[in-house]
């Protein structure tokens, strides 16, 4: 297994850009589902999801704070322009 010693600063922090954008995306699916939840179900069933989905966005919450303290304020990395590739007018490797 590799060490973190042996990543690049620059991978390490497109790294985080990815932890960080992933654990957005996944708050903010949940957050979807509580809404839902609200909605549609009936008071138990109602309260015991909403429960458990406060209890996933607390946690990825909390790994979000925590992997966003090693962020670099200067390190400027767009997942959405660099995964886009070629085929929207990119360059082959950004």
């Amino acid at each position: 297994m590799k060490t973190k010693a042996m990543m690049s600063d620059p991978d390490f922090q497109k790294l985080l850009a990815l932890v960080l954008n992933d654990l957005a995306i996944r708050r903010t699916m949940l957050e979807n589902r509580e809404q839902e939840v609200n909605q549609q179900l009936s008071s138990l069933e109602r309260d015991a999801e909403l429960e458990q989905l406060d209890d996933q966005i607390q946690q990825l919450q909390r790994d979000y704070n925590h992997y966003r303290e090693f962020c670099n304020p200067n390190f400027n990395f767009d997942g959405q322009k660099y995964y886009q590739g070629p085929s929207m007018g990119l360059p082959k490797f950004p």
